[in-house]
């Protein structure tokens, strides 16, 4: 089986958190969660997944390559806890943005998913709620049909029915 993530004692250090000897294997197909207390390091580590943030020891592989290679990243969805699109945009303008930039890009799952979360086409991202941007992100994040979807604090801002 392909392992989707493999960590080898990832550490990073900033002047008042340090993150250390991190080991971690995603074999493709499973669903993994990572817990603990806020300021744990758990989105650090995502961010060395995704090479947001550079590691300064250790090994990290994602879908068998360096992280920044771009292929790889072309295949993975990501939902953070808050929403990087610009307020004056709407799901038309997303949408037709993402399909220039995203190969994978799929408008008609994408505004299915969109209807099924009922956010309006008319809105802007502006006007939507916390919980809404979350629910655009989601929709987004899954329209690229990734072969590896990670999320970071995805429920927060969801009422008890949507999570």
């Amino acid at each position: 089986m392909e392992n989707l993530i493999e960590i080898r004692g990832l550490s990073k250090c900033y002047h008042d958190f340090a993150l250390e000897n991190v080991d971690l294997t995603v074999p493709a197909g499973c669903i993994v969660g990572l817990i603990g207390e806020n300021g744990a390091g758990k989105t650090t580590t995502l961010k060395a997944i995704l090479n947001i943030v550079h590691p300064d020891s250790g090994e990290i592989r994602l879908m068998g390559k360096d992280p920044s290679d771009p292929e790889s990243r072309l295949q993975v969805g990501t939902v953070f806890e808050d929403s990087y699109f610009h307020d004056c945009l709407n799901i038309t303008k997303i949408s037709r943005i993402m399909g220039k930039i995203c190969v994978n890009w799929d408008e008609k799952m994408f505004l299915n998913y969109c209807r099924r979360f009922r956010l309006s086409e008319e809105k802007t991202v502006g006007e939507f709620s916390r919980g809404m941007r979350m629910k655009l992100s989601l929709a987004t994040a899954l329209s690229r049909h990734p072969r590896l979807l990670i999320l970071d604090e995805a429920t927060s801002g969801l009422d008890p029915v949507v999570r």
